[in-house]
Protein backbone atom coordinates (compact mmCIF):
# COMPACT_ATOMS: atom_id res chain seq x y z
CA UNK A 1 0.00 0.00 0.00
CA UNK A 2 1.34 3.35 -0.85
CA UNK A 3 2.14 6.25 1.38
CA UNK A 4 -1.12 9.41 1.14
CA UNK A 5 1.66 11.42 0.67
CA UNK A 6 3.29 9.38 -2.19
CA UNK A 7 2.61 11.01 -5.07
CA UNK A 8 2.48 14.42 -3.88
CA UNK A 9 6.23 13.96 -2.38
CA UNK A 10 7.09 12.57 -6.09
CA UNK A 11 5.78 15.45 -7.77
CA UNK A 12 7.84 17.80 -5.22
CA UNK A 13 11.00 16.34 -6.32
CA UNK A 14 9.73 16.27 -10.17
CA UNK A 15 9.96 12.74 -10.29
CA UNK A 16 13.78 12.47 -9.55
CA UNK A 17 15.76 11.24 -6.74
CA UNK A 18 15.95 13.86 -3.75
CA UNK A 19 19.70 12.74 -3.20
CA UNK A 20 21.40 12.28 -6.52
CA UNK A 21 19.02 13.47 -9.36
CA UNK A 22 17.91 10.50 -11.22
CA UNK A 23 14.42 10.42 -12.75
CA UNK A 24 12.18 7.92 -13.04
CA UNK A 25 13.15 7.91 -16.61
CA UNK A 26 16.69 7.19 -15.93
CA UNK A 27 15.82 4.05 -13.71
CA UNK A 28 12.90 3.23 -15.78
CA UNK A 29 10.09 3.17 -13.15
CA UNK A 30 8.96 4.84 -9.80
CA UNK A 31 11.11 5.47 -7.42
CA UNK A 32 10.78 4.83 -3.67
CA UNK A 33 9.77 7.45 -0.30
CA UNK A 34 13.22 8.02 2.09
CA UNK A 35 12.42 9.40 5.51
CA UNK A 36 14.74 12.24 5.60
CA UNK A 37 14.81 11.27 9.59
CA UNK A 38 14.01 7.14 10.07
CA UNK A 39 11.27 5.90 11.77
CA UNK A 40 13.48 3.94 13.81
CA UNK A 41 15.14 7.40 15.11
CA UNK A 42 11.88 8.83 15.75
CA UNK A 43 11.10 9.87 12.11
CA UNK A 44 7.37 10.62 11.07
CA UNK A 45 5.30 10.41 8.18
CA UNK A 46 4.89 14.22 7.60
CA UNK A 47 5.21 15.52 4.35
CA UNK A 48 8.80 17.81 5.35
CA UNK A 49 10.13 14.19 6.55
CA UNK A 50 9.54 12.49 3.18
CA UNK A 51 12.14 12.26 0.21
CA UNK A 52 11.52 10.86 -3.12
CA UNK A 53 14.90 8.26 -3.59
CA UNK A 54 16.29 5.79 -5.75
CA UNK A 55 16.47 2.36 -4.39
CA UNK A 56 20.09 2.72 -4.22
CA UNK A 57 20.38 6.24 -2.23
CA UNK A 58 17.29 4.99 0.13
CA UNK A 59 19.84 1.76 0.70
CA UNK A 60 23.05 3.72 1.40
CA UNK A 61 21.06 5.97 3.55
CA UNK A 62 19.86 3.60 5.21
CA UNK A 63 18.79 3.82 9.17
CA UNK A 64 21.61 6.87 9.14
CA UNK A 65 20.65 9.16 12.18
CA UNK A 66 23.81 11.58 13.45
CA UNK A 67 24.18 11.59 16.77
CA UNK A 68 25.70 14.77 18.78
CA UNK A 69 28.93 13.78 17.54
CA UNK A 70 28.47 13.15 14.36
CA UNK A 71 26.81 16.72 14.20
CA UNK A 72 29.67 18.64 16.13
CA UNK A 73 32.07 16.62 13.03
CA UNK A 74 29.27 17.84 10.12
CA UNK A 75 28.38 14.13 9.82
CA UNK A 76 24.78 14.52 8.30
CA UNK A 77 22.74 13.91 5.09
CA UNK A 78 21.95 17.25 3.43
CA UNK A 79 17.75 17.82 3.38
CA UNK A 80 17.42 17.78 -0.10
CA UNK A 81 14.28 19.97 0.56
CA UNK A 82 15.55 21.96 3.60
CA UNK A 83 19.31 22.28 2.72
CA UNK A 84 21.24 24.93 0.30
CA UNK A 85 23.06 21.83 -1.16
CA UNK A 86 25.13 23.97 -3.35
CA UNK A 87 26.53 25.06 -0.09
CA UNK A 88 27.88 21.88 0.59
CA UNK A 89 28.16 19.86 -2.75
CA UNK A 90 29.80 21.12 -6.20
CA UNK A 91 29.99 18.99 -9.75
CA UNK A 92 33.47 19.06 -11.63
CA UNK A 93 31.77 19.85 -15.04
CA UNK A 94 34.37 18.21 -16.63
CA UNK A 95 34.78 15.06 -14.62
CA UNK A 96 30.61 14.63 -13.83
CA UNK A 97 32.20 13.59 -10.23
CA UNK A 98 30.62 15.90 -7.22
CA UNK A 99 33.29 17.34 -4.35
CA UNK A 100 32.20 18.63 -0.73
CA UNK A 101 32.78 22.38 0.01
CA UNK A 102 32.05 21.75 3.69
CA UNK A 103 32.63 18.41 5.91
CA UNK A 104 29.10 17.67 5.79
CA UNK A 105 29.06 17.83 1.77
CA UNK A 106 32.25 15.41 1.99
CA UNK A 107 29.93 12.80 4.65
CA UNK A 108 26.75 13.71 2.73
CA UNK A 109 28.47 12.05 -0.86
CA UNK A 110 30.10 9.67 0.65
CA UNK A 111 27.67 8.09 2.68
CA UNK A 112 25.49 8.32 -0.20
CA UNK A 113 28.13 6.44 -2.56
CA UNK A 114 27.10 9.45 -5.02
CA UNK A 115 30.12 9.20 -7.31
CA UNK A 116 29.53 5.96 -8.06
CA UNK A 117 30.29 5.25 -11.78
CA UNK A 118 26.41 5.18 -13.07
CA UNK A 119 25.96 8.86 -11.49
CA UNK A 120 29.23 10.04 -13.32
CA UNK A 121 28.13 8.76 -16.23
CA UNK A 122 24.42 10.36 -15.62
CA UNK A 123 25.56 13.28 -14.77
CA UNK A 124 28.19 13.76 -18.14
CA UNK A 125 25.19 12.50 -20.02
CA UNK A 126 23.11 15.19 -18.72
CA UNK A 127 26.03 18.10 -19.12
CA UNK A 128 26.16 16.69 -22.71
CA UNK A 129 22.54 16.95 -23.40
CA UNK A 130 22.63 20.54 -22.05
CA UNK A 131 25.34 21.40 -24.68
CA UNK A 132 23.66 19.84 -27.53
CA UNK A 133 20.47 21.82 -26.30
CA UNK A 134 22.64 25.18 -26.34
CA UNK A 135 24.09 24.44 -29.88
CA UNK A 136 20.84 23.82 -31.00
CA UNK A 137 19.52 27.20 -29.77
CA UNK A 138 22.67 28.75 -31.05
CA UNK A 139 22.06 27.49 -34.69
CA UNK A 140 18.33 28.27 -34.78
CA UNK A 141 19.86 31.60 -33.45
CA UNK A 142 21.89 31.88 -36.37
CA UNK A 143 19.72 30.73 -39.05
CA UNK A 144 16.77 33.05 -38.03
CA UNK A 145 20.01 35.97 -38.39
CA UNK A 146 20.46 34.04 -41.72
CA UNK A 147 16.98 33.88 -42.85
CA UNK A 148 17.09 38.26 -42.41
CA UNK A 149 20.29 38.66 -44.42
CA UNK A 150 18.90 36.62 -47.21
CA UNK A 151 15.25 38.72 -47.27
CA UNK A 152 17.30 41.50 -46.86
CA UNK A 153 19.73 40.75 -50.12
CA UNK A 154 16.55 39.65 -51.83
CA UNK A 155 15.29 43.38 -51.45
CA UNK A 156 18.51 44.77 -52.63
CA UNK A 157 18.77 42.63 -55.17
CA UNK A 158 15.03 43.28 -56.75
CA UNK A 159 16.19 47.26 -56.43
CA UNK A 160 18.93 46.93 -58.21
CA UNK A 161 17.27 44.92 -61.21
CA UNK A 162 14.43 46.99 -61.29
CA UNK A 163 17.23 50.26 -61.55
CA UNK A 164 19.09 48.04 -64.39
CA UNK A 165 15.92 47.55 -66.39
CA UNK A 166 14.00 51.02 -65.77
CA UNK A 167 11.19 49.52 -63.72
CA UNK A 168 9.69 50.28 -60.74
CA UNK A 169 11.16 48.07 -57.91
CA UNK A 170 7.87 45.70 -56.14
CA UNK A 171 7.07 45.88 -52.82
Amino acid sequence: MRYPLFEAVRERFQRACGYCGVTEITVGGELTLDHYRPRAAGGSDDWDNLVYACVRCNQYKGDFWPDSTDLADGRRILHPGVDDIAGHVVTDENTGYLHGLTPTGVFHIALLRLNRSQLVTHRLAQRLQRVFEEKIRLLEQQNAELQKTIAAQERYLALLTAQATGRRPSA
